[in-house]
């Protein structure tokens, strides 16, 4: 019986290695914060020096399900790209078994958001990237709308993004999230980042709307431009084709 208990362990964790994102010309690094450890994952090809592009997740229990900022990163023909997932995606830290709410009702919360930074930061300096463009899906692109001033950032991408939080959760009826950053309370140095706001035509948790009233809100951005693309909900982005 001992013998068997053992096997299945063995199989169980040898699935959850198995089910890791595994993209090809990419590889995979640990990251730690104050706090944390991020899972990244950078293109081969990365040279010194240049422009990155790197890719924020969207939401996960605490794993994504649809992996859009993987996809993109994957299909991206840059040579200097990196996949970053958010806090205890595809982590074993301890600290996410114990605080769950880390990428629950928290998970836009001012400590994640350092966390973040600082793992954004780490890149940046060891490529020494003169510059970098944020892409972020969903929650994602939350954080890189909130991080973007803070970094040398030359545009950003975002995907079905929630640009405003307290307005997604109001139109979405869900609770408030906790102590949330909230890109739409840095709109002055928002309006300074040119920006491209992809929204789905079929997308009822982040619609057009949104991003069209986040655009407003800037008053005379540098440049701010919302792409609707036909017959895409929320989730079903693969196949899609971003301009870059």
């Amino acid at each position: 019986m001992r013998f068997f208990v053992v096997l299945i362990s063995l199989f169980l964790s040898g699935c959850a290695t198995f089910f890791q994102p595994n993209p090809v010309g990419f590889k995979k690094d640990l990251i730690e914060t104050r706090f944390l450890t991020f899972s990244i994952w950078e293109k081969q090809t990365i040279q010194p020096n240049k422009p990155l592009r790197i890719y924020l997740e969207g939401d996960g229990n605490p794993n994504p399900k649809n992996q859009i900022a993987l996809y993109y990163a994957q299909q991206d023909p840059s040579d200097n790209v990196v996949y970053v997932a958010r806090p205890c995606q595809w982590s074993e830290d301890r600290v996410c078994k114990d605080k769950p709410e880390i990428y629950k009702n928290q998970r836009f919360h001012p400590e994640m958001m350092r966390e973040t930074l600082e793992i954004l930061l780490q890149i940046i300096n060891k490529y020494q990237a003169p510059a970098v463009e944020l892409v972020g899906y969903d929650g994602g692109a939350t954080v890189a709308m909130n991080l973007a001033p803070q970094l040398p950032v030359k545009r950003i991408i975002t995907i079905a993004g929630i640009l405003d939080t307290e307005n997604y959760t109001r139109q979405n009826d869900l609770p408030d999230m906790i102590d949330a950053e909230n890109p739409a309370d840095n709109l002055l140095a928002l309006s300074q980042i040119p920006q491209i706001h992809y929204v789905g035509e079929k997308d009822k948790i982040t619609p057009q709307k949104m991003a069209e009233r986040f655009v407003r809100q800037m008053n005379n951005p540098k440049s701010a431009i919302v792409k609707k693309v036909p017959d895409v909900g929320h989730n079903n982005w693969k196949g899609v084709l971003l301009d870059y």
